[in-house]
């Protein structure tokens, strides 16, 4: 989702290692490849049954990581403290948490090439569709958006000035719980979302509206690392064998 960070505290909790390598060179001497990640967002990376973190960016991830020959370590990071200060501080060596590839961020970070178009959506409670509508009415709505995301930044664009009245969430699924219970009229969130709700919790939430806006998702390095040129190596060849188009119909692609 573009969740992307406005300039938070570090989670002392979560980051407690000593700063890493942020070098292919590097990761290869220390053998390891640290990834921060929110895992909080399914399809794109959740905890699973077992408390694995699993997901369509995980499997990415490690694939990357095998192509250096190195073992992938995943470090949960909430959201707010992941970009760009995780990154920027070799806390992690690569971030990957559904992160929208934006000239400002750019100055910041390093991307690696755009492996996912994604869309800006209303989640509304299952049977809703009809009683949201974007753009024709959302004047007095209460629309929840999480913290430091381009859902945020369109909300605050697009919305507030016709009317709408926006809930700030950090964590994505309480917005969710309150789509649920009615205190929010909708949710905004990425479409693959909104297909992986309705497959979980069939009849508990819908798409409204129109997409908001459309973004794509890149993983971040620090500025001028090779290894998101190493990361580019691995998308171009998960594509070219077709095992990109696997991951997109075994963690996306609705059934």
């Amino acid at each position: 989702m573009n969740r992307a960070a406005l300039p938070l505290a570090l989670s002392a909790l979560l980051l407690t290692s000593a700063a890493l390598a942020a070098s292919v060179a590097d990761v290869k001497k220390k053998g390891v490849l640290v990834l921060g990640t929110d895992p909080t967002f399914q399809p794109f990376e959740y905890k699973d049954a077992s408390g694995n973190i699993v997901g369509f960016e995980i499997d990415i991830a490690r694939a990357v990581a095998a192509d250096l020959g190195v073992k992938l370590q995943i470090s949960a990071v909430g959201f707010g403290a992941l970009m760009p200060q995780a990154v920027t501080s070799k806390r992690v060596d690569m971030a990957i948490s559904a992160i929208t590839i934006t000239p400002e961020r750019a100055k910041v970070v390093g991307f690696s090439a755009p492996y996912y178009r994604s869309a800006q959506v209303f989640i509304v409670k299952g049977g809703n569709p009809k009683k949201f509508a974007w753009p024709a009415s959302v004047k007095g709505k209460i629309i929840g958006v999480q913290a430091n995301t381009t859902g945020q930044y369109a909300g605050n664009d697009a919305l507030k000035p016709k009317g709408a009245v926006l809930k700030v969430y950090d964590d994505f699924a309480a917005g969710l719980a309150d789509v649920q219970s009615g205190r929010v009229d909708a949710l905004i969130g990425d479409a693959p979302t909104v297909i992986s709700l309705k497959k979980r919790l069939p009849g508990q939430f819908d798409q409204a509206g129109t997409a908001l806006v459309a973004e794509d998702y890149g993983m971040v390095f620090t500025k001028g690392s090779d290894l998101a040129a190493a990361a580019n190596k691995t998308l171009a060849r998960l594509k070219s064998s077709g095992e990109y188009q696997k991951l997109l119909d075994k963690w996306i692609v609705q059934k």
